[in-house]
């Protein structure tokens, strides 16, 4: 290829009939540099609104590119910064996160956003695993970070944002004294950024180099890395620009209440520089009433984050409702969205909740569930409960559980497998992980033993979605492998559970797990938070498990019910069921029993006995001989 042309010769021959082994076509990288260089040119104006609390900041997408290119040249002659190299971020959806990812990423270096969710261990380990040598950090949550840095060695520099000015610093140099760290340097990130060039070489990288290390705690064992190239980056992106997808464009506005910790906020920043895409910020507040006057004061189009947000945010709309509804489209996932929340916001306010399905180790967004045109009523509900159709870039199979692959449709369901242009082929291997490195275990386990055990032989992706995929593509996850519940020879989705248990309209929050039981080996047990005034008490939970049973069969409705006043969260917004599983080991849930499958009315509560419906099939599928030789 000629390095200045991208043009690739084909091979001289004198056969005008000879087969043609060459296009035509250029071949430049697709580099995030070259996003950069669009968004603050072609679509300088865009604007970028940012909510600290009540005080609102505005800039632009030229201003946003001038001030990344500043923190380029900041990077590599403060820090020494090279092209490959780690710069970790620790701040909330902000103006200068979105600063700093591009101008990592366009220097050529690697950019790492920290959780600041997660714990203090899973914290350390990432930071040693990925080699981070500068991290870039709000004020607001240096005390998350400081104390940890005496077990990272690799960090040789901090750069706290804000206008706090030397006396922050101060505070940050004085709390090193505590950990033994006080070789790291600290910098200003305003100070910094005065005075330096806005114009940058940008280097001319092979576009699969690394662009971001994003590491997932969805899977067992030590967090996991996944490596983002700028070319997987950039096919994500425009992924995302098509109107079967999250439809990101022009002039339409964006709210992202998905933090760019969270795999770059689904890559929506991206497709925005690309599009010309109005970009709102909340500032890493994500409660009802500053995400209502955020809504109210930007006026977004679209916006995108868990199911949760939009539950709390609901429920305070019932108490203050909005003058005006700008949002047209809520694009969300992490969990699935219960039907309730979908009615909830298309009646009351005209707002479509679009379910999307991914993960780290898929760009993160694989399939956005927009009904295809024409369909309606019943058969358009159908396709809006589903996760989504596969877009072109992905490739997807179902295999049962000895990895058999099943062929497509609403019947076939077992693990979710895919493999695609942007989707991760292995893990992070961090020089790190080897015998005696600082991050060769995590909580007493080696950190790298289960890589491969992600992968198939033939380089597909195990996903521990438990799904089908229909005929037309069309994805519907029923649990993960880890959370469904095993009773009676049969598998019981807690997720379908869930949703039909947040119907209720007395139901806040609910989450369902498996709870030992002696004779089905396990049964559901719903975890529910119930809204303001509503008696936690026995009679609600055979209210709530009548209705369950309305909707699935009988022997698939939980018999044992809890009351909690709230549910924990993972670091990325899920139901945090290791920590709900912890608590019922211990003891510590009230459980109210109702009648199991094949029980009599009065031998709940701990009695025993059966009646003659114990053996019928219809109760419960494992009473039967042959569903329990098929296990």
């Amino acid at each position: 290829m000629d390095g200045t042309s991208g043009f690739t010769a084909s091979t001289p021959t004198t056969d005008p009939s000879a087969p043609l082994d060459a296009s035509t076509m250029g071949e430049y990288p697709l580099l995030m540099s070259r996003v950069l260089e669009y968004g603050r040119s072609l679509h300088g104006n865009t604007s970028v609104r940012t909510y600290y609390f009540d005080s609102l900041e505005n800039t632009t997408f030229s201003q946003v590119g001038a001030r990344a290119t500043a923190l380029a040249h900041a990077l590599r002659d403060l820090a020494g910064i090279r092209v490959g190299e780690r710069v970790a971020t620790l701040l909330p959806n902000i103006t200068e996160h979105l600063e700093s990812m591009f101008g990592i990423m366009s220097m050529g270096a690697v950019l790492h956003p920290l959780n600041p969710n997660l714990v203090a261990d899973q914290l350390v380990h990432i930071i040693n695993h990925a080699g981070d040598r500068v991290i870039i950090c709000s004020p607001r949550l240096s005390h998350l970070l400081v104390p940890l840095l005496g077990k990272c060695p690799t960090v040789e520099t901090l750069i706290l944002t804000g206008t706090g000015g030397e006396s922050a610093l101060e505070d940050a140099r004085e709390a090193f004294a505590d950990v033994e760290r006080d070789d790291i340097t600290v910098l200003s990130y305003e100070e910094i950024l005065d005075g330096r060039p806005t114009v940058y070489d940008w280097p001319d990288l092979p576009e699969t180099s690394p662009a971001a290390l994003l590491y997932t705690t969805g899977t067992s064992g030590a967090p996991k890395g996944v490596v983002h190239s700028h070319r997987s980056m950039w096919l994500h992106a425009m992924n995302l620009r098509t109107p079967d997808s999250f439809g990101v464009r022009n002039g339409h506005s964006v709210l992202c209440v998905v933090p760019i910790f969270h795999v770059l906020s689904w890559g929506v920043p991206v497709a925005a520089l690309m599009a010309g895409t109005p970009l709102v910020f909340p500032g890493g507040d994500a409660s009802p009433t500053h995400m209502a006057h955020v809504i109210a004061d930007a006026m977004p189009r679209m916006a995108h984050g868990a199911p949760t947000v939009w539950m709390q945010l609901v429920v305070h709309y019932q108490k203050h409702p909005p003058e005006k509804m700008s949002l047209q489209e809520i694009l969300s996932g992490g969990s699935p969205v219960p039907a309730a929340l979908i009615d909830a916001w298309e009646e009351r306010y005209g707002v479509d909740i679009i379910q999307c399905w991914g993960m780290t180790e898929t760009g993160p967004t694989g399939t956005v569930a927009r009904p295809p045109v024409g369909v309606g009523g019943a058969a358009r509900r159908r396709y809006r409960d589903s996760q989504g159709r596969f877009p072109v870039g992905m490739q997807f199979r179902i295999a049962d559980e000895d990895g058999t692959i099943l062929p497509p449709n609403d019947r076939a369901s077992g693990e979710l497998q895919v493999r695609g242009n942007w989707v991760t082929t292995d893990y992070h291997h961090s020089p790190a992980a080897a015998a005696g490195g600082t991050a060769d275990t995590f909580r007493g386990s080696d950190t790298e033993d289960d890589y491969a055990t992600r992968f198939t032989e033939d380089g597909w992706l195990h996903t521990g979605d438990i799904a089908t995929v229909t005929k037309n593509g069309f994805l519907m996850v029923h649990d993960r492998q880890t959370d469904t519940i095993r009773s009676g020879g049969e598998w019981i989705y807690s997720a379908i559970l869930e949703n039909i248990v947040m119907e209720s309209p007395v139901v806040a929050e609910a989450a369902v797990i498996g709870m030992p039981d002696d004779r089905w080996g396990q049964r559901p047990l719903a975890v529910v938070v119930t809204t303001p005034g509503v008696p936690q008490d026995r009679d609600t939970a055979q209210q709530l498990a009548t209705a369950v049973a309305e909707n699935v069969p009988r022997w698939m409705a939980p018999e044992y019910w809890t009351f909690v006043d709230s549910i924990d969260k993972t670091s990325v917004g899920k139901f945090d069921k290791k920590d709900l599983r912890s608590h019922l080991a211990a003891g510590e849930f009230e459980i109210i029993k109702l009648r199991s499958p094949g029980e009599r009315e009065d031998t709940a509560d701990g009695a025993s006995g059966t009646d003659a419906s114990d053996k019928h099939p219809e109760n419960h599928p494992g009473t039967s001989g042959d569903a329990n030789d098929a296990d």
